[in-house]
């Protein structure tokens, strides 16, 4: 299975996202936005960030992307078994890092969706990696890899999420919230997933499609929490949000309200 994967490195930007850096950030004085990795996505940039408190605990991470990268994006690729998804790489900060389960943040175009029938539509999607690059490439398929079938205890697992045995190379098994609209008849706009590989959870995912995107949404949805947490002492998201910023012309994928777990 070919699935085609850009180039990682950093584009240093003159300007940074909101136009400010993080020495000049406008934000509440309390505040702090750091900014990671950014890296080109379509026409535009695509990057990571972290916001922190006073006291330098995390109170959302994120990756924005500006105008631009959602033009140009490859266009489908009809000989592809993935249907020409195109993955793009993008490590957090190193205080993202320190204080949240969150590694990195893996954002894949779609342009034909992907199975199940209900998600083949033009999408994307932010997987908010707990796992290193390294380790989720040794992720094999269903069939060659018997890890991928070990799903975590249950109580680390929302109880309303289900296993659809939608399991995917580098990436997992996918959770699916039962309840989810497109689960249930209603067309798919946006959703939220969880994963995981030998019996961990690996990472959290926002989907959505690019209709949705492009209709400038301003979103913020709560996250269905597990009812433990494989690793103590981090901070976990209870929110995220999809929403576009008029002022700063970016698209911002987030995982917000940071709480200590």
């Amino acid at each position: 299975m070919r699935k085609t994967l850009y180039p990682l490195f950093t584009v240093f930007l003159a300007i940074l996202v909101f136009g400010c850096d993080s020495d000049n950030d406008t934000s509440p004085a309390a505040e702090k936005t750091i900014y990671g990795q950014s890296i080109p996505v379509g026409n535009g940039i695509a990057s990571s960030w972290v916001t922190l408190d006073a006291a330098g605990n995390p109170t959302a991470i994120g990756v924005q992307l500006t105008k631009e990268a959602l033009n140009g994006l490859p266009e489908p690729a009809l000989d592809d078994p993935m249907m020409g998804m195109v993955y793009y790489e993008i490590d957090l900060p190193a205080e993202a890092k320190a204080k949240t389960p969150f590694n990195h943040i893996g954002v894949d175009w779609n342009p034909m969706g992907h199975p199940p029938a209900f998600y083949q539509v033009p999408h994307l999607d932010a997987h908010f990696y707990m796992i290193t690059p390294a380790e989720q490439q040794q992720i094999g398929d269903e069939v060659s890899d018997p890890k991928m079938q070990i799903s975590p205890d249950a109580k680390y697992l929302p109880a309303d999420y289900i296993d659809a045995q939608v399991n995917v190379p580098m990436m997992g098994k996918h959770w699916f919230d039962k309840f989810s609209p497109e689960l249930n008849g209603q067309q798919f706009t946006q959703t939220f997933i969880y994963g995981s590989y030998n019996g961990e959870i690996a990472f959290l995912e926002p989907m959505f499609t690019m209709e949705y995107l492009l209709s400038r949404p301003n979103d913020t949805f709560p996250i269905k929490p597990p009812a433990d947490f494989q690793q103590k002492g981090l901070y976990y998201p209870a929110t995220y949000s999809i929403r576009y910023d008029p002022e700063s012309e970016m698209y911002v994928i987030s995982l917000n309200d940071m709480q200590l777990k």
